[in-house]
């Protein structure tokens, strides 16, 4: 018998140990929730779930991240909200400073208001914060930029010389650094001006009239006219015969002569008297009021005797320039010097007996004889009047320093008596009769003087109706008051003329007739005009190349018509210059007048005309008359206003006009004399050609010799010209490949001592010669939105012009002074106007940084989930972007009309953007960017949560208790636990049976 271990009772203790620990797992997760209570319970679950409680943490401060971040940006967005909204009233008060209303006061108030509008940006930027943290002010540079410095000298910028463009001869000028090329050469009259008017060459001129053959002077190429016929003197005679001889006393009669002097027409008139008693006697012409001098003495002497005593006196008188005196007996010949038609106008040759006044009313007052005295005339002074804008020159201006004085004299009327009084000046006398009355002044018609009442009080002039309409009056110099028992005498107006006006006492003048016996013997007559002819012969026909030949024969040339000035034939034309340019070949210089107070005649519209059938004569003819034949007249001295204008009576008298073949077509032009008869052979057509101060830069040879492309050849290059009458004056031109829109505008170049100006050319779209130069001349619309022509016209606005040949490759610097500089004193300029390779400027290259705050709003794990924010800086001078030095805020006032339309912009062309929109288009990108991000961000607070609340989910799925299967579990266990430990006590109760059975 042996004893053994109970099986049974062991199997139901391993059955209740296994339940036992099930139903203390079950009631620990149902304790913790968690099915996963440590790596035993599921060692990769595990890891999984604390990798995912890791993420789940880092999402949550995620979210914090981009909601602070949030935060933040609408704290700046705000603030550059107010710094746009500060600068939208900075435009309105600009806008009301453009306006012409408000005064120069008033705009300095509004810069007031600006400038502290200035400020306040400034202060938002520097100020605003979030967190302490500075939201707007930079900490990372984001780009560089072209920048510049101004400078306060000027110079030479590097490697921009290195073209070799000027033919420079010419060292160091004027202590400016060379080497340089003049405008002008040593052979210039004066040296070096470079401007001249020389002889035309004629040899070209298509027609050009060699009938005489032409003179050529250093200045012009002169050719005569021709074919003036003999003019006709008019004659005069005075035939005392049949005239008593006592009836000679008082007669009177007058002559007028003309003489002529290049085409003007000078008269001489003189009054006279044959009087038996010279010395007593005063004779008055009754037609002009005016003293007759002309007394000739005839006392004692029979007719012959009184004729011979008049030759004498007309010869002294008339003989040297207007009549020849001849005459025997009782006769007086008078043959005009000037002869023609011309002297049929009694206005310039007439002899005619003339009526005298007679007035007899001696009566004196007592006044005496005296004159005026104390008139003074104006005195001047010269002051400096500046600049003249048209001639660069100094301008002397005369201003009054002592005004004039007016001549006076004064009577006492208690020293006077009733009687009469002469007043006197420049041969003219007026008479005055004073009574004792207070009557007011009156005329009397009949003997032609004033009575006035010693009593009245006022004043008067006495002027004097001229017979014999009596319409008309002549005031006398002298007035006449009467005022506080005094009469004054006074000039009609100051200077010291009025110390001429003299008063006599008394009226005496003396009676007479007019002279009989004074006949026209011969009327002037015209001869033939001379003239020149331009035989258009060959060119009757339409033809464009011949149209051609005829321009390009006469375009550069001006021709005017002059006279000999040895000689008296007149021209009144001799003033006008015209000058033949060509507009279809603009704006090369055969499109630009060169000789000053020139008419341009446009050779242009004769390729129009022939192009639409006439032929060149008709065409040139057509052009010639209808450009000058208005200036081609002179005023016909034998018109005869009384009667109707017509062919046989004309007001002027053309000296131009087309001349025809016998099929009526237009063969050529005739030029005529200004005056007729053979003098006119004298007059001449003048023939020139000028020269302007200008420089010639030929980019086809260069490129030509040189090769390269255009743009990269040309980049930093330049030029620079000079100013022939300031040495501090000069014009740089600056070519660059390609101008970046980031870049800072350039500020202008120039000091208060330096005169510079800089045109930048943009070459980088140049694709050949004839575009390089088109684009300095004109522009090109887009890149170099203005060309230098337009630039020197307005915003240079100098002395210096542009001219250009597209197809030749050329651009001519010119100086629109047509005139000579180097002969003035006031030229202080060593070998006038000059040109150089290289810049010279005082406006420097340089760069600026612009700033951006670079803020880390949330990063993470995963750099795509990164949000990173570059806020620009919004300071006054990123705003408008210039560089502190180079600009200040003082260049953004509303002081000037140049800095308002800076600030505002210009329509143009070319239209130009103002700074105040782009600097608030710089703060709305600004905000736009801060915008985004916000949105963006509100975009990834979403995303995180959403990540957070998937992650969680997949988390408690791996690590979470299920409550309802764990509280299962730990029933199930604790039955299976009960159940055990019942079996097992049972299990226990029969062994021990067994054993008391051994007992």
């Amino acid at each position: 018998m042996s004893i053994v271990n109970n099986i049974s009772s062991n199997m139901i203790l391993g059955e209740l140990h296994k339940n036992t620990k099930k139903k203390d797992k079950a009631s620990a997760q149902l304790a913790l929730g968690e099915k996963i209570r440590n790596a035993g319970d599921d060692a990769s679950g595990l890891a999984i779930s604390e990798k995912m409680r890791v993420r789940i943490r880092a999402l949550g401060q995620d979210e914090a991240n981009v909601k602070n971040g949030a935060s933040m940006l609408r704290t700046a967005e705000g603030a550059i909200q107010s710094q746009i909204n500060l600068l939208r009233t900075i435009k309105e008060k600009v806008i009301d400073a453009h306006n012409d209303t408000n005064t120069d006061t008033d705009r300095m108030i509004i810069q007031k208001e600006i400038s502290q509008y200035y400020d306040e940006i400034n202060d938002i930027a520097a100020e605003t914060t979030f967190n302490k943290k500075l939201l707007l002010l930079g900490n990372t540079v984001q780009e560089t930029v072209k920048s510049w410095v101004v400078m306060d000298h000027a110079e030479l910028v590097e490697g921009s010389d290195s073209l070799g463009l000027i033919n420079t001869t010419e060292g160091n000028l004027d202590g400016e650094p060379g080497p340089f090329a003049t405008f002008g050469t040593s052979t210039d009259s004066p040296a070096y001006d470079g401007y001249s008017i020389k002889a035309a060459d004629t040899s070209n001129i298509p027609g050009f009239d060699n009938t005489v053959a032409p003179t050529t002077s250093s200045s012009a190429t002169i050719s005569k006219m021709h074919d003036g016929g003999d003019n006709k003197p008019h004659i005069f005679e005075i035939n005392l015969s049949g005239i008593n001889n006592a009836a000679l006393n008082g007669s009177a009669f007058t002559v007028t002569g003309c003489y002529e002097s290049n085409g003007s027409y000078y008269t001489y008139t003189k009054d006279y008297v044959l009087t038996t008693d010279p010395t007593n006697n005063t004779y008055v012409n009754k037609n002009s009021n005016q003293v007759i001098s002309g007394e000739i003495n005839i006392s004692g002497m029979s007719n012959a005797q009184a004729a011979a005593a008049i030759r004498s006196r007309l010869t002294s008188d008339f003989g040297s320039n207007y009549y020849t005196v001849e005459g025997s007996g009782e006769t007086i010949k008078l043959t005009s010097k000037v002869s023609g038609a011309v002297t049929n106008n009694i206005s310039y040759c007439n002899v005619a007996g003339i009526d005298v006044r007679s007035v007899d009313d001696s009566l004196p007052t007592g006044v005496g004889s005296f004159g005026l005295t104390g008139g003074k005339d104006t005195t001047y002074k010269s002051v400096s009047g500046g600049t003249d804008p048209n001639t660069d020159l100094p301008i002397t201006n005369w201003v009054v320093d002592q005004p004039a004085v007016i001549a006076t004299a004064t009577k006492s009327l208690s020293d006077i008596s009733a009687g009469g009084i002469t007043l006197s000046y420049n041969s003219r006398e007026y008479y005055v009769k004073f009574e004792d009355s207070n009557n007011a002044p009156a005329y009397n018609t009949t003997q032609g003087y004033w009575t006035v009442g010693k009593g009245w009080t006022g004043k008067f002039n006495p002027y004097y109706l001229i017979p014999p309409n009596n319409t008309s009056s002549q005031s006398c110099a002298v007035n006449i008051e009467l005022s506080g028992g005094n009469i004054i005498f006074t000039a009609t107006s100051a200077g010291s003329w009025g110390n001429y006006c003299s008063i006599k006492d008394g009226i005496s003048v003396a009676g007479g007739s007019p002279l009989t016996g004074i006949s026209t013997t011969q009327k002037g007559a015209d001869g033939d005009r001379a003239y020149w002819n331009w035989d258009l012969s060959a060119y009757n026909v339409s033809d464009a190349d011949k149209a051609d030949e005829l321009i390009e024969g006469l375009v550069g040339k001006t021709f005017s018509h002059s006279t000999n000035s040895t000689s008296s034939a007149g021209s009144r034309v001799s003033y006008y210059n015209f000058e033949f340019i060509d507009s279809s070949k603009a704006p090369s210089l055969d499109s630009i007048y060169k000789i000053n107070s020139s008419y341009q005649i446009d050779l242009k519209k004769i390729r129009d005309e022939v192009t639409s059938g006439k032929t060149v004569s008709e065409a040139f003819a057509s052009l010639l008359l209808s450009a000058i034949g208005s200036k081609y007249q002179i005023y016909n001295p034998t018109y005869d206003s009384s009667q109707p204008i017509s062919e046989d009576n004309p007001r002027y008298v053309n000296l131009i006009e087309s001349t025809k073949n016998g099929a009526d077509e237009v063969t050529g032009i005739k030029i005529k004399a200004s005056v007729t008869g053979k003098t006119g052979n004298d007059q001449y057509l003048s023939f020139k050609e000028g020269e302007l101060r200008d420089y010639t830069i030929d980019f086809a040879d260069y490129f030509a010799s040189n090769g390269g492309d255009i743009a990269s050849t040309l980049d930093g290059k330049g030029i620079r010209f000079y100013c022939a009458t300031d040495k501090s004056q000069w014009v740089n031109v600056q070519f660059v490949n390609g101008i970046s829109a980031a870049d800072d505008d350039r500020p202008k170049s120039g000091t208060d001592s330096l005169d510079i100006k800089t045109f930048v050319v943009d070459v980088s779209d140049v694709t050949d010669v004839r575009s390089l130069v088109k684009t300095i001349y004109e522009g090109d619309g887009n890149k170099n939105p203005k060309g230098l022509a337009d630039w020197l016209l307005h915003d240079y606005n100098h002395m210096f012009e542009l001219a250009a040949d597209y197809d030749e490759g050329t651009i001519t610097i010119y100086d629109k002074r047509r005139f000579t500089l180097n002969s003035s004193s006031y030229v202080v300029n060593d070998k006038g106007a000059k040109i150089a390779d290289g810049v010279l400027d005082n406006v420097k290259q340089d760069k600026r940084y612009v700033y951006v705050n670079d803020l880390v709003i949330h990063h993470t794990d995963r750099s795509s989930a990164n949000i990173h924010v570059r806020i620009p800086q919004t300071t006054m001078d990123h705003i408008f972007g210039y560089k502190v030095g180079t600009y200040s805020l003082d260049d953004y006032s509303v002081l000037t009309s140049e800095k308002r339309e800076k600030l505002l912009g210009t329509d143009g062309p070319p239209k130009v953007e103002g700074t105040l929109d782009k600097g608030l288009q710089y703060l709305i990108d600004a905000n736009t960017l801060i915008g985004a991000q916000i949105f963006h961000m509100e975009f990834a607070e979403a995303n995180i949560i959403t990540d957070q609340e998937s992650t969680m989910s997949a988390e408690s799925v791996i690590r979470d208790a299920d409550m309802a299967k764990s509280s299962l579990d730990l029933a199930t266990a604790q039955i299976l636990s009960q159940t055990g430990q019942a079996m097992l006590s049972q299990s226990n109760q029969n062994s021990s049976n067994v054993l008391s059975l051994l007992q």
